[in-house]
């Protein structure tokens, strides 16, 4: 794809994922994203604002023949991905960025629909790379914060730990994951269900360390209540 190309598909996905998000709502106890939660275990009071709710969201799937086809419309949590950018420059303030969205389509009752792929991501609005779901602020205090693999876990693992926890889709991108600037210590948690997340638990271990940061990796058993334990990656 060309530049020019490039830019006009950044363009229409950020104008549809500023679409979506002001059609979306706080997420409460009461609605399919506040059950979903709760079913995976992440209850709590007050909601991030990183995440909303869709009341009735198309979900459309590509068949065989490469033609498209809508199953229906589906309550959706959606998670909002951002990125820092610094429009002047490294020694400005941070500017977040919003470069995707996470659609998690959901029944009523807060289980997943019943659709091919209920987890899907958006077109990017810009390079995403190192994007997170900004879970709750970074702590500017004790500059000590976590990142993990997907929403539910993420916010279980802040309860139980006690600290910010940042979220990204998938363990691929762990690796990529960028944490706040000023951050003093990161502690990497690594789901014990997902084998796929150490090679990048890893690397994000690695590069965090040669910026500065003390770093903890974390298995996180996430069978019932959370429990985490030092390692080594």
């Amino acid at each position: 794809m060309s530049a020019a190309g490039a830019r006009h598909a950044y363009e229409v996905n950020r104008a549809r994922i500023a679409s979506l998000w002001a059609e979306a709502r706080p997420v409460s106890a009461d609605d399919a994203a506040g059950r979903y939660l709760a079913r995976s275990g992440a209850a709590q009071g007050t909601w991030p604002a990183a995440l909303r709710l869709h009341p009735a969201l198309d979900y459309w799937h590509m068949q065989a023949d490469r033609t498209p086809v809508c199953l229906g419309r589906f309550p959706a949590l959606l998670a909002l991905f951002e990125v820092d950018t610094y429009p002047r420059g490294l020694q400005g303030a941070p500017v977040p960025h919003a470069v995707a969205l996470q659609r998690i389509y959901l029944a009523a009752d807060g289980s997943l629909a019943p659709v091919p792929a209920p987890v899907k991501l958006t077109g990017k609005a810009g390079p995403a790379l190192g994007a997170c779901a900004r879970l709750a602020p970074a702590d500017s205090a004790s500059r000590v914060m976590g990142m993990a693999v997907g929403i539910a876990t993420a916010l279980r693992i802040a309860q139980a730990a006690r600290m910010p926890v940042w979220a990204v889709p998938d363990a691929a991108l762990l690796a990529h994951a960028r944490w706040p600037r000023g951050l003093r210590s990161l502690h990497v948690f690594v789901d014990t269900s997902d084998p796929d997340q150490w090679r990048s638990a890893a690397e994000l271990a690695r590069k965090a360390s040669a910026c500065g940061l003390q770093v903890f990796p974390m298995v996180a058993d996430m069978a019932s209540t959370p429990q985490f334990t030092a390692t080594r990656l």
